[in-house]
C-alpha cells in the first residue's frame, strides 16, 4: 500500500468513526431540543444515555469476535446502514419505548460490528514504530469531525423557526451521512477475507483467538492500563468544566468557551503532536508516563490555587492537553504490551470492555462528592486524577521492562 493511499484511508475511516457516534450523543449538543423534540423529562433522556453505554459495554468483547471472522469493510457498511435505518426510526419522533429500543440497537451498532474493526484497521495501516503517529492523528481528525459536525448542525438548526423540524433535517442529513459512508465502504476499504486455519473454521478462529487473548498476560496489562488511564481521562472531560464555574465562578458563557476550546482545539493538537512525540520516543508506555507525571502536577495544584481563578484556568488547559495527548495515543502500547497482531481484534475487545467500564459508576460517585460539598468533592476528584496516574504509571512502567525483557534488552 503506497502512503498516499494508507494516509486516505487513515483520514476516510477517522471521519467516518467520528460521525457516526454523532447522532447516538446528540443529547450533549442539543439537549434541550431533544427534550422539547420527543416530549422527554431529565430522567428519560438520562436513561436514554445510560442505556446506550451498558449496552456499549458489553459490546465491545463481541466486537473482538466478530472482528475476527469479517471484515472491516463488511461491518462498517453493516454499521453504517443499519445506523442509516435507526436514524431514519427516530426522526419519525417515536414515543420513549421505542426511543429505548432504538438506543439498544445503537449501543449494538456503534459498538459490536465497529469498534475492534476500526482499532484493528488502524493498527494494520502501519508498522509497530508508526502506531502513536496512526493512533494520534486518527484521534485528531475524530475531533475535527465532531466539531465541524456540531456548528455546521448548530447553524443549520438556528436557520429553522422550528426547532423540532429543523432536528428532523439533521436526522434525515444524518441519514444521508450514513448511507454515504457504507457506500464509501463498500468502494475504498479494502476487500479482505478473514480465514481461519485448514483445521479452523472463522466462526472457531474467533474463539480461539479470544481464548489466547484472555491467556496474555498483555492482555489484561494492557487493558488495566487503560483503565486507569481512562478513569483520569474521563474525569477531566466531564468535571473541569463544571469546575470553572462551581469552584472559580467562571459565567457558563466563558465556561462554555473554554470547554470548545478544550475539546476541539486542544484535542486535535494532542492528537497530532502526541502521536508524532509517542514515535520518537524510545517507549510510549513511558511516554505516556511522563504525560500522567504532568497530570499528577496539575492536579495537586488545582487543590491550593482555587483562588487564583486565572491561574487554575491555565492549569486546566494544560491538564487537558496532557490528557487528550493519553488518550490520543494509549491503544499504540497494544504491541509494546506484547499483544501479537493477529489477537488485535480479539484483545481489543477483551480490553476495551475492562477499559470503559468506569463510565459506569464515576459519574454517580463524583456527582455525590460535588452534591455534598463543591470544593471538598472536586478536591476528592483531584485526588481520584492524582491516585488513578499514580496506578497508571506503575503500570506503564512493568509494560516497558517487560517489553525490554522479551527482546533481551
Amino acid at each position: 500500500m503506497s502512503k498516499g493511499k494508507r494516509n486516505f484511508l487513515l483520514v476516510l475511516i477517522s471521519v467516518m468513526v467520528g460521525i457516526i457516534y454523532f447522532i447516538p450523543y446528540l443529547r450533549f449538543f442539543f439537549y434541550d431540543q431533544m427534550l422539547d423534540g420527543f416530549h422527554l423529562t431529565n430522567l428519560q433522556l438520562g436513561t436514554l444515555g445510560s442505556i446506550y453505554g451498558l449496552v456499549a459495554l458489553f459490546c465491545y468483547p463481541v466486537s473482538g469476535y466478530l472482528a475476527d471472522r469479517f471484515s472491516a469493510r463488511i461491518l462498517l457498511t453493516i454499521s453504517f446502514l443499519v445506523m442509516a435505518g435507526l436514524t431514519f426510526w427516530q426522526s419519525t419522533f417515536p414515543g420513549y419505548n421505542t426511543l429505548v429500543v432504538i438506543y439498544v440497537l445503537y449501543g449494538f451498532f456503534t459498538t459490536a460490528t465497529l469498534w475492534s474493526p476500526y482499532i484493528c484497521f488502524v493498527r494494520h495501516l502501519g508498522t509497530e514504530e508508526e502506531q502513536g503517529k496512526l493512533f494520534g492523528v486518527s484521534e485528531a481528525m475524530r475531533g475535527v469531525v465532531s466539531a465541524v459536525t456540531g456548528f455546521v448542525f448548530l447553524w443549520m438548526l438556528g436557520l429553522f423557526v422550528d426547532s423540532v423540524g429543523g432536528m428532523q433535517v439533521l436526522l434525515w442529513i444524518s441519514v444521508g451521512l450514513y448511507v454515504l459512508f457504507a457506500a464509501l465502504s463498500i468502494v475504498f476499504l479494502p476487500k479482505t477475507e478473514v480465514k481461519g486455519s485448514k483445521q479452523d473454521s472463522p466462526q472457531e478462529k474467533g474463539m480461539k483467538n479470544i481464548i489466547k487473548a484472555l491467556k496474555l498476560p498483555g492482555t489484561w496489562l494492557v487493558a488495566f492500563f487503560l483503565f486507569s488511564c481512562f478513569c483520569v481521562i474521563n474525569t477531566g472531560t466531564n468535571y473541569l468544566g463544571t469546575y470553572t464555574t462551581q469552584v472559580l465562578g467562571v459565567s457558563a458563557s466563558v465556561s462554555s468557551g473554554l470547554a470548545i476550546f478544550r475539546s476541539y482545539v486542544i484535542v486535535i493538537a494532542a492528537g497530532v503532536l502526541g502521536g508524532i512525540l509517542a514515535d520518537k520516543a524510545k517507549s510510549r508506555a513511558i511516554f505516556i508516563s511522563g504525560l500522567l507525571g504532568g497530570i499528577i502536577v496539575c492536579a495537586a495544584l488545582l487543590i491550593f490555587s482555587s483562588s487564583l481563578v486565572t491561574v487554575s484556568i491555565v492549569i486546566t488547559m494544560v491538564m487537558s492537553f496532557l490528557y487528550f495527548t493519553v488518550k490520543s495515543v494509549y491503544y499504540s502500547v497494544m504491541g509494546e504490551g506484547g499483544i501479537p497482531l493477529e489477537l488485535t481484534a480479539a484483545a481489543t475487545g477483551i480490553i476495551s470492555f475492562i477499559a470503559y467500564a468506569p463510565e459506569a459508576f464515576m459519574t454517580t460517585i463524583m456527582g455525590s462528592w460535588i452534591d455534598a460539598d463543591p470544593v471538598v468533592g472536586f478536591n476528592k476528584i483531584f485526588i481520584w486524577m492524582i491516585s488513578f496516574s499514580v496506578i497508571s504509571i506503575i503500570l506503564a512502567v512493568i509494560i516497558y521492562r517487560r517489553h525490554k525483557k522479551a527482546e533481551g534488552i
